[in-house]
Order: structure tokens, then sequence, then C-alpha cells
């Protein structure tokens, strides 16, 4: 395989793997954000305690997805960041407007949005 085409490819799934982990951090914080209103309707509500436990169980593990998608994020981005400063060097045998380039590009401002 060549060297441009093992490029393109490595692009095209690092970039991948970013825009998914951008989608899944959102489902996350969504998530988060839904069980906390639950267990304040809960306590509003004077549900019972073990009702009102439950949904914080839950909420407890809805906040720990949140850092660990967070984390494999930050790793995702570093890892296209190194294919990409390596695509865009002068010497990388990739032009300038290649798609998987340009798409690459957009992943890495769309995780720093």
């Amino acid at each position: 395989m060549s060297e441009a085409k093992d490029l393109q490819k490595q692009l095209r799934i690092k970039s991948g793997v970013v825009e998914r982990l951008i989608k899944e951090l959102g489902v996350y914080q969504k998530e988060e954000e839904a069980e906390v209103r639950r267990v304040e309707k809960l306590k509003a509500e004077g549900a019972e305690g073990a009702d009102i436990r439950q949904a914080e169980n839950v909420l407890k593990e809805a906040q720990k997805m949140v850092p660990d998608a967070q984390k494999r994020m930050s790793g995702a981005v570093e890892d296209l960041r190194g294919v990409f400063d390596l695509a865009k060097d002068p010497s990388s045998p990739l032009p300038a407007d290649d798609e998987m380039l340009l798409k690459a590009k957009e992943a890495l401002e769309k995780a720093e949005a």
C-alpha cells in the first residue's frame, strides 16, 4: 500500500473514532442531566427513600461515564492530531486539499469546540 493511501486510511479511521466519541460524550452528558432532573423531581415529590437512592445510584453511574468518555476522546484526538500533523507536513504525499485531510481537520475542530 502506498504511503498516501496508508495516511488516508489512518486519517479516515482516526477521524471516525473522534466523531463517534464526540457523539458518545454528548449522549452521556444528556443522560447525566436527565438523571439529575429525575433525582430532583423524586425529592421534590417526596418519593420513598428507596426510590431516591436507586435514582441516585443511576445518577452516579451516569456521572462516571462522562470523564471516561472525555479521557477516551482526548486520547483519540491526540492520535488523530499526530497523523494529521504528519499528513500536513510539506514532505507528505497527500495534497493540502485531500478529502481525508479536510475531514480530519473538521473532526479536530469539532472536538476542540
